[in-house]
């Protein structure tokens, strides 16, 4: 057997055919689909590897390119309303080789995909990751606020479509884009099994330094969905209070117009743009130097970055978008955008005794997201889409 994985991640290609992600993606994650499935096929944009690139902050993903299909962006409003003849014939060409299509939503390309696995009569799995519509809304731009409640209909619709569909949150998005086939809510985000050292050093540092002082976030810096402004803003509000916070942030992109930012705000000696981690234990020991993790997102799923600083023992204050609701109390999310309230809780947060409890409830909340738990009925499920295609 075989599948194809079609998602808009856009992946960098070596000159000596290695394929790389910056951080979404890794051989673990081919590895996991291809226990299953069988050999996997990646359709998505691409860009070439260039001098500047960092290889060692890059993820691999292949080795070599043979089962790599590089597609165009659809990012134009001609390619968003109109489509693109040379994506849907390279995605046809690839659907009829696999037995089994997974489209990753959203994702314009991905959209093409399960439209040629339906023409194909090839099962599909939807993997529902995030709300198209708070994304767009978030964009900025005329295109986008034209496209949203389209691109939102096209969602909604290949997903009542789709035979097999995968959720990542429990409820938000099943609510958003239910779904007339077979059904199942797992993250798709896998930590390793709680460690309770990780715990006991989590506790121990807030003992030893009692008063929170830096606060973190891992978020991409092409665009405003992780809400960078918005954590930036709230920082200005809390240091009237406390002059002494600090704010991290990880993450590829271009650092100089936050930077510029963050100097008319009045922060720019506060924040620190550390760049992007490799994927894994870069993550996770970042994570263990900083005293309160924040997602202050315009749209999410169920934040991969989230439930690793909650895997850490990591305090944490997370806009409301997506499914965060699953993972932080109402007490310490507040409405995306909203940098009065993250500033207000930003305060909150600082003192060893609410640090304690907080640690101790996220890693407890984080040890429902260890692979024994999750694989087992992911894998469940994408069994029964492979019997559908034998």
């Amino acid at each position: 057997m075989s599948a194809l994985f079609c998602h808009d991640h856009r992946f960098v290609l070596a000159p000596d055919g290695r394929v790389f992600s910056s951080g979404q993606y890794d051989r673990a994650t081919v590895a996991r689909y291809e226990a299953v499935f069988g050999p996997l096929t990646i359709a998505g944009r691409w860009r070439p590897l260039e001098a500047g690139d960092d290889v060692a902050a890059l993820s691999l993903v292949m080795a070599v390119a043979d089962h790599f299909v590089p597609l165009p962006s659809l990012s134009s409003l001609r390619g968003l309303l109109l489509g693109d003849p040379a994506v849907t014939v390279a995605l046809r060409a690839a659907v009829e080789g696999v037995e089994v299509v997974i489209a990753r939503l959203p994702s314009e390309l991905g959209l093409v995909a399960a439209d040629e696995a339906q023409r194909a009569g090839k099962p599909l799995i939807a993997e529902v990751v995030a709300c198209v519509k708070d994304g767009l809304a978030r964009h900025g731009s005329a295109k986008a606020a034209l496209y949203a409640p389209i691109a939102y209909r096209r969602m909604r619709r290949a997903i009542a479509r789709a035979p097999f569909v995968h959720y990542v949150t429990q409820q938000f998005l099943q609510d958003r884009y239910p779904a007339t086939g077979t059904a199942v809510g797992v993250s798709d985000v896998e930590i390793a099994a709680p460690d309770l050292a990780v715990l006991d050093r989590r506790l121990a540092s807030i003992v030893a330094v009692p008063q929170a002082r830096t606060f973190g976030m891992v978020a991409a810096l092409f665009h405003k969905e992780k809400g960078v402004d918005v954590a930036m803003r709230a920082l200005a509000d809390a240091r009237r209070t406390d002059p002494a916070l600090r704010l991290k942030v990880a993450g590829p992109g271009d650092p100089a117009p936050w930077l510029r930012y963050a100097a008319e705000i009045g922060v720019a000696d506060a924040v620190e743009l550390v760049g992007m981690l490799p994927r894994g234990e870069a993550v996770l020991r970042w994570l263990d130097g900083i005293d309160v993790y924040v997602q202050a997102s315009f749209q999410e799923g169920l934040p991969r970055a989230l439930i690793e600083a909650l895997s850490r023992a990591t305090p944490a204050l997370a806009s409301s978008a997506g499914g965060t609701a699953e993972l932080i109390e109402a007490e310490w999310r507040h409405q995306p955008g909203d940098h009065r309230r993250l500033a207000a809780q930003m305060l909150a947060i600082r003192g060893a005794e609410v640090r304690c409890e907080r640690a101790s409830a996220n890693f407890a909340t984080a040890s429902g997201f260890a692979p024994d738990r999750l694989a087992a009925r992911r894998d469940a499920f994408w069994r029964q889409a492979l019997e559908s295609a034998r």
